[in-house]
């Protein structure tokens, strides 16, 4: 399940208590889905649905960023067609 966060989201406290409970391979596995939401909202122009996901890539990049590892912002690469 993705990550968000909305505006003044009252729940920050505790996602971020959970996200720093994560093994590393959780929290990138979280970012990877949190990455892949955000390209559907983006291709949909659903802004609305964007900008908490993206709040939750950011939120999750900085928590690595804690921890000694880097997740870069890329683009998601899609599987090549059998």
């Amino acid at each position: 399940m993705p990550l968000t966060f909305h505006e003044s989201d009252p729940d920050r406290e505790a996602k971020e208590a959970a996200l720093h409970a994560m093994s590393d391979a959780e929290l990138l596995a979280l970012y990877n889905d949190t990455r892949a939401a955000t390209a559907v909202a983006r291709a949909a122009q659903d802004m609305e649905r964007l900008y908490p996901l993206v709040r939750g890539m950011k939120t999750i990049q900085r928590i690595a960023g804690e921890r000694g590892f880097v997740i870069k912002a890329r683009r998601l690469q899609q599987r090549p067609l059998a």
